[in-house]
């Protein structure tokens, strides 16, 4: 009688480690990308494509076939409005165009005139590893999306430049 409460409590610890583990490893990739980038005076997109290789040896073991990274530098004119000067993906970013505003809300704390940012934003889905066990006696979702974005304003100059991004 006990068995089948330990298997599902088993199988309810391995989902719920798998799953903060990986939005833990999934933070950090944001972090060290945007770091890199905001260390920087200027990249260039070959740069930038190593960069988001670190996200494939943070996320390790796990698959990184759902990994997206983007980096992008954004810039506050006068009256606080952002838009992006260049932008980079690792998988799709086809909402930050330069010269548009960023796709996400921007924290005001962030948003200061005539200053510039690097946004870093990684998401992946999780699917857990035991998703179609009990699926029809559990009803719970099949897959996680998970995100987290980093601001960080240039280290070493005003705005980080990209000429072939």
């Amino acid at each position: 009688m006990i068995l089948p409460f330990m298997l599902v409590l088993f199988i309810g610890a391995v989902e719920t480690t798998g799953l903060l583990n990986q939005d833990r490893k999934l933070s950090r990739i944001a972090n060290s990308v945007t770091d890199l980038v905001a260390q920087a005076q200027s990249v260039s997109s070959a740069e930038v494509s190593s960069m988001f290789d670190i996200g494939d040896q943070i996320l390790a073991p796990y698959t990184t076939t759902t990994l997206n990274i983007i980096v992008a530098s954004v810039s506050f004119d006068e009256d606080g409005d952002a838009s992006i000067d260049w932008s980079e993906c690792k998988l799709t970013c086809d909402e930050w165009v330069a010269g548009a505003e960023p796709p996400i809300t921007l924290p005001d704390t962030v948003a200061s005139p005539e200053t510039s940012i690097v946004v870093g934003e990684a998401s992946m889905t999780y699917t857990p590893e035991f998703s179609g066990i009990f699926t029809e006696y559990f009803q719970r979702a099949t897959a996680y999306n998970l995100s987290d974005t980093f601001y960080l304003q240039p280290r070493l100059t005003d705005t980080v430049t990209c000429d072939d991004c």
